[in-house]
């Protein structure tokens, strides 16, 4: 009985000290040893990566910055806009009628991928074709659909 009394009282006195000890540092200035230490934690492997562990996530560029950008690959567009709504984000364009068979061409290459090039190289990528809705005769609306796309 003597000796379990003994180990209690010696259990509670090493817990005092080392709370003690902890609250002695604790006040006290970082030693420079623990100055620049960082601390990893183990993840359980059957927990889902989050975005801050699966590398680095591309920065979408704001609205304007798109916009600018495509009005700078594409002159030949008119009432670019950049913007998201219930269907989404995407990049809308006004082209106008053809002027001769250099626009005709600039204007295949821009809706046969390098629209969507464009906006790749701004944090985004096409989640389908550039659609077109003719507003009057040769005047057409463009709508290409983008999400901000992921780094890996």
């Amino acid at each position: 009985m003597k000796h379990s009394r003994l180990f209690v009282a010696g259990g509670a006195l090493a817990a005092l000290a080392a709370g003690w000890a902890l609250l002695g540092k604790a006040g006290s200035a970082p030693t420079p040893a623990a100055q620049g230490v960082v601390t990893i934690t183990a993840r359980p492997s059957s927990a889902p990566p989050t975005p801050a562990m699966r590398g680095p996530v591309a920065v979408a560029a704001a609205p304007a910055q798109i916009e600018a950008q495509v009005r700078q690959a594409y002159p030949l567009l008119r009432d670019v806009a950049f913007g998201c709504d219930a269907r989404g984000c995407a990049v809308t364009a006004t082209i106008p009628p053809p002027t001769d068979d250099a626009f005709l061409e600039k204007r295949q290459a821009m809706l046969l991928g390098g629209l969507a090039h464009t906006v790749e190289g701004l944090g985004y990528a096409a989640t389908g074709p550039v659609q077109m809705e003719e507003v009057s005769e040769n005047l057409f609306h463009i709508r290409l659909a983008v999400a901000q796309a992921s780094a890996h």
